[in-house]
């Protein structure tokens, strides 16, 4: 991850923190830090960046992995067996009797499906037995029979990210934005475009009315630094008034005759499905207040990389993350002199705070921090709130009987070892 050619979207993080790693033995290594970290422990418990000990001689004999070559072998209780580009990736369980689980079935395949409908016909013609549907699709399956399995911990959550206002030097705010003309920049602007979003018909619409209003993306009644404030004056700050919308972008200086332009960048969420519905439904909220949207579909390994290379100006996309507090914090809002492509709109305030974050390990000072850092982004309108999700899945209940799986972490669909077989 910390190689110089490493393009992993956490390489900055580890670099920046991890001074180096001492080998005590074959099972036993001990991290130097470069300097305090208040989320060290939680990154490397989530192992969000991979934190597996791996074999040198498999690396060795190999050489780095590849998407050809399939990746160093793990201890898990599925190995690798085969993929094809953009198609599937097929694991086998392993030939021996695992330390932790033994899986039910001895075959499994990730299918990549961009297509709802595409993936309901599959899970009703039995190719498939497990499928994330957005929940008309959902709804149409379970009157077939079909089960619903669900993520045992929350923790999803989706909103918009702002692709615009970017440091010229994470290091030296003063040198200011690359962008700084983007009309994402004004605050007027980024809260017009909340205002014009009717949430409880989206979350009726999108999400049979299941999702949990999202108030901030980065914090919640059950984490740090909540302030129960922020819930009560949320209708006034962020709700549906598309007259006061307008009003806002009057101010702004667009109208009829200057019309705001942006783009929606339509891409696929592997963690719930019909993530390009909701862009296009939101899209049409704004188009509603004179905004011009153009919706452009767009890979997501495409945003990730021009992202990374700071290359979008006036742009918006949707995210859906599981991942801790401060990851996501720092990974959509910030680039705490760590992830300089990072999206969201970069504020010299918010960066202060995130960097005092990182080097606070005391529980009271975090909650501290975490309260003045969401009483500032609060108004700040810094992204699109959305909805805290369940994770779910519908199952071919012939073939499946459960499907145990945390559902809150980044990937969503993991610990496939779960996947139980019907008796």
């Amino acid at each position: 991850m910390t190689q110089q050619d490493s393009n992993h979207a956490e390489a900055g993080y580890w670099r920046s923190v991890v001074k180096d790693i001492e080998i005590v033995n074959d099972n036993e290594v001990v991290f130097r830090m470069a300097g305090p970290d208040g989320n060290f422990l939680v990154a490397v418990s989530q192992a969000q960046g991979g934190m597996e000990m791996r074999s040198k001689q498999h690396f060795d004999a190999m050489g780095p992995p590849t998407m050809q070559s399939g990746p160093l072998a793990g201890t898990g209780p599925y190995q690798f067996k085969e993929r094809t580009q953009g198609q599937n990736v097929i694991f086998e369980r392993v030939p021996y009797q695992h330390w932790r689980a033994t899986p039910d079935f001895p075959e499994f395949e990730f299918r990549f499906q961009r297509e709802p409908s595409t993936r309901l016909a599959a899970l009703l013609s039995g190719e498939v037995q497990v499928a994330s549907l957005p929940e008309d699709l959902l709804a149409q399956a379970e009157n077939q029979g079909y089960g619903v399995v669900k993520g045992r911990v929350p923790g999803l959550r989706t909103f918009l990210s702002y692709f615009c206002c970017y440091f010229n030097d994470p290091n030296d705010l003063s040198k200011g934005f690359k962008y700084p003309d983007t009309p994402l920049k004004d605050v007027r602007v980024r809260k017009a475009l909340d205002k014009a979003i009717d949430r409880d018909q989206i979350n009726k619409s999108f999400f049979a009315g299941k999702g949990e209003l999202m108030i901030m993306p980065h914090h919640h009644p059950t984490r740090m630094g909540w302030n129960p404030e922020w819930e009560k004056n949320f209708k006034e700050e962020y709700g549906y008034d598309p007259d006061k919308a307008k009003a806002l972008l009057g101010e702004a200086g667009y109208g009829p005759g200057k019309p705001l332009n942006t783009s929606m960048l339509l891409q696929p969420l592997p963690q719930y499905a019909g993530a390009e519905d909701v862009q296009e439904a939101i899209a049409g909220y704004w188009r509603a207040i004179g905004v011009n949207v153009e919706s452009l579909q767009r890979d997501p390994g495409e945003i990730a990389q021009r992202s990374r290379q700071q290359g979008y100006d006036n742009h918006v996309t949707v995210t859906g993350t599981s991942s801790a507090q401060l990851i996501a914090m720092v990974y959509t809002s910030t680039t705490a002199g760590r992830n300089p492509g990072a999206s969201g709109v970069q504020d010299a305030k918010v960066e202060g705070l995130v960097r005092q974050l990182y080097s606070a390990v005391d529980a009271k000072k975090q909650d501290e921090l975490w309260r003045e850092l969401g009483d500032y982004t609060f108004p700040y309108h810094g992204q699109v709130s959305l909805f805290w999700l369940p994770a779910q899945a519908v199952i071919n209940t012939k073939i499946v009987s459960d499907y145990v799986f945390p559902g809150a972490i980044t990937g969503t669909w993991t610990h496939v070892e779960g996947v139980k077989a019907a008796q």
